[in-house]
C-alpha cells in the first residue's frame, strides 16, 4: 500500500541529508528542529547484498514523512571495483522498483542510482547500458529515475549528459580528481552533497537542492502540513 503523503517537487535551497542508518520518528523531528527538511533512505542492489546497512521499511518511511520530512530514495551500489553492464541494470533497477514498492514509495518519487566505485578500465559503453537498463526499469512503474555520481563513476561530463537517458542528476561529496564533474554540461545538478568527517564514525552526509539549468528539480514525497511541505 502506497505511504500517506504527497509527491511534490522539491523547492530550490532545501538542507537535508542521505544516511545508511535508519531514522525513527524522534530522530526525524530532531533533524526538523536542526534545520533539515528532507532525507533520503536506501534500498538494497540484490536480496542479501550487504547486512551491514539496514535498507528502508513502509514503517520507517511512513514515519519520516508524518514527523514532516521529504523523502527520496537512493540504491545501495555493490562494492568498489565493480564492473557493471546492460544486464545488470535490468536486474539492479527492478530490483529498486521492487523494494522501494515494498517500503510504499508511491510513483512520481526520484529513485536515484548511485554511480560510484567503478572498476577503472571499464568499458563506458557498460557502464552506459548499465545506467540506461537501470533507468528503464525504474520509469516503467513510474518513478522518477536519477543519478547520484560518486568518485570513480568511469564516464565523463559529457558521457553524463549526452548518452545517459536520465534528467535528475545528484553530485557526489567526492572531489573533482576522484571523478566527479564539477558540474553537468548544459543542465547542471539538482542535488548537492558535501560530506563531513570522511570515513570517521561522525561522518555525516548533508545534501542541498536546487533548481537545475533547465529549471527542473528533484521529486519527494512529504507531508503538506508539516515543516517540509511548506
Amino acid at each position: 500500500m502506497p505511504l500517506r503523503g504527497q509527491v511534490m517537487q522539491a523547492p530550490a535551497g532545501a538542507l537535508g541529508f542521505d544516511t545508511d542508518n535508519p531514522l525513527n520518528a524522534v530522530q526525524a523531528r530532531q533533524k526538523i528542529n536542526q534545520g533539515y527538511r528532507f532525507c533520503v533512505r536506501y534500498v538494497p542492489h540484490t536480496a542479501g547484498a550487504d547486512p551491514n546497512f539496514d535498507d528502508i521499511t513502509a514503517a520507517e518511511a511512513q514515519g519520516i514523512v508524518d514527523a514532516g520530512l521529504g523523502l527520496m530514495i537512493v540504491q545501495h551500489p555493490p562494492a568498489r571495483g565493480w564492473a557493471p553492464n546492460a544486464r545488470m541494470g535490468l536486474d539492479f533497477g527492478s530490483y529498486a522498483a521492487a523494494h522501494a514498492g515494498a517500503a510504499g514509495i508511491p510513483a512520481g518519487v526520484t529513485i536515484f542510482l548511485d554511480l560510484e566505485g567503478v572498476e577503472g578500465g571499464t568499458p563506458p559503453e557498460d557502464v552506459i547500458g548499465f545506467c540506461n537498463s537501470w533507468f528503464e526499469q525504474l520509469r516503467a512503474v513510474d518513478y522518477v529515475p536519477g543519478i547520484y555520481i560518486g568518485a570513480s563513476p568511469v564516464l565523463s561530463a559529457d558521457q553524463l549528459y549526452w548518452d545517459l537517458r536520465v534528467q535528475h542528476y545528484w553530485r557526489g561529496g567526492s572531489s573533482v580528481s576522484a571523478g566527479v564533474p564539477a558540474d553537468i554540461p548544459h543542465r547542471g545538478y539538482q542535488l548537492i552533497q558535501r560530506i563531513s568527517n570522511p570515513g570517521t564514525p561522525a561522518e555525516f552526509d548533508s545534501d542541498v537542492t536546487q533548481t537545475d539549468n533547465f529549471g527542473q528539480n528533484v521529486t519527494w514525497l512529504c507531508n503538506p502540513g508539516a515543516a517540509a511541505g511548506v
